[in-house]
């Protein structure tokens, strides 16, 4: 098994488009918040485990080794997700870091018998989709910032976020809820949304990670 640092990584590069596209250092070294050279020698240890291919001055995307073990990763996330949710009682903007300690401690057994438990669920608590045979992709994939104002959208998935959930959630926002687009803020980059008790106000980098259909 891999340490919990490379999985980190491996999660980062599919969270940029890792499998048809190469991700700059530069992308994944501001998105783990991580130093430049240290980046570079993680991608290297990586290479050399075949879990990654990089390209000089392009960039790395996943092996097909690396698609494999990292959605194994996301799985066994999703899925302590639920069951902390569904069995004891957890709220969702709890979940994500204590399914991040727990995901590398499981083995592949556990991991099947909580699928089971939980009856083969599609997504995670955050809509996220559960991998299975390969297939991944999420079927949500619009986000807020995508929207005009005025549209009624139904939020179908929210990145894992601890800050962001903690602030949906205080507003007593959850998957499933509808909301309107009320005004998108291009000058300070903030969009405003309608529930049914409040408004809510959201900055674009917030509304890039939340995701929805037209109602």
């Amino acid at each position: 098994m891999l340490s919990e640092e490379k999985e980190d990584y491996l999660k980062a590069i599919l969270a940029h488009d890792g499998v048809k596209t190469y991700v700059s250092n530069k992308t994944l070294s501001q998105f783990l918040n991580i130093k430049p050279p240290s980046v570079s020698e993680m991608l290297g240890r990586l290479e050399k485990g075949g879990y990654v291919e990089i390209i000089p001055y392009k960039g790395v995307k996943l092996s097909p080794l690396g698609l494999r073990f990292t959605l194994d990763v996301i799985k066994r996330h999703r899925l302590i997700e639920l069951f902390l949710i569904e069995v004891l009682g957890y709220t969702w903007e709890e979940v994500h870091a204590e399914a991040e300690v727990l995901e590398h401690r499981v083995s592949p057994l556990f991991v099947d018998r909580l699928d089971a438990l939980l009856n083969y669920p599609e997504t995670c608590p955050h809509g996220g989709v559960i991998p299975r045979d390969d297939s991944f992709e999420e079927y949500y994939r619009t986000s807020l910032l995508e929207y005009d104002e005025g549209d009624t959208v139904v939020i179908r998935r929210v990145r894992d976020k601890t800050d962001l959930l903690v602030y949906l959630s205080s507003k007593g926002m959850s998957i499933g809820d509808t909301v309107t687009i009320k005004c998108k803020d291009e000058t300070n980059q903030l969009l405003e949304m309608q529930t049914n008790e409040e408004a809510v106000i959201l900055s674009y980098s917030n509304a890039m990670v939340i995701f929805g259909e037209r109602a």
